[in-house]
């Protein structure tokens, strides 16, 4: 009896030190004007949060803040590298159409949303004019987070290209 309480013991042990499965987190802890390439300046701030999940979904959360009179526009979730440029891989809001999925409106000057990224939602993905990423490819999407070739982007009336910007979950270089 003894001894199966001492295995129940260890197997209780071994199964609290397997690693959560549901989902990973990617963070991208402040969006900032000095992180866009060219940089800007910006009175501007952000975080963004993602949940990879088994679901086969990203759940996000981007919050931004800007000065009373900012007009965001758009924000989305870009392949590149630190420091360059890449193109939209999924929409994160926008105020100005060409998602090709509903994605929730950004509201000006300051927001909170909340959303899920889906395979359907994954775009094609130009980077100098090389297919990075294919429609549909969530899989592919995710592991470029994690290897840190993806920055989140927020665009403003007058920061057309973007005003605030951060690599998600950059990998040590």
């Amino acid at each position: 009896m003894r001894l199966t309480a001492i295995l129940a013991g260890f197997g209780l042990a071994a199964v609290s030190c397997i690693p959560e499965a549901a989902s990973a987190r990617e963070n991208c802890d402040v969006l900032l004007g000095g992180e866009e390439n060219p940089p800007v300046i910006s009175d501007g701030r952000g975080r963004f949060r993602a949940n990879v999940r088994n679901d086969d979904t990203i759940r996000y959360r981007l919050r931004y803040r800007f000065p009373d009179g900012t007009t965001v526009l758009q924000a989305h979730l870009h392949v590149a590298n630190p420091g360059n440029n890449g193109g939209i891989a999924a929409f994160l809001c926008t105020n100005v159409g060409g998602s090709p999925n509903p994605v929730p409106e950004c509201l000006s000057p300051r927001d909170d949303i909340r959303g899920t990224i889906r395979g359907a939602d994954v775009q094609d993905t130009l980077t100098d004019d090389v297919l990075v990423l294919a429609e549909g490819d969530l899989d592919g999407l995710v592991k470029l987070i994690e290897d840190g070739a993806v920055y989140v982007n927020v665009h403003t009336a007058d920061h057309t290209g973007g005003e605030l910007r951060c690599q998600v979950n950059p990998r040590r270089r």
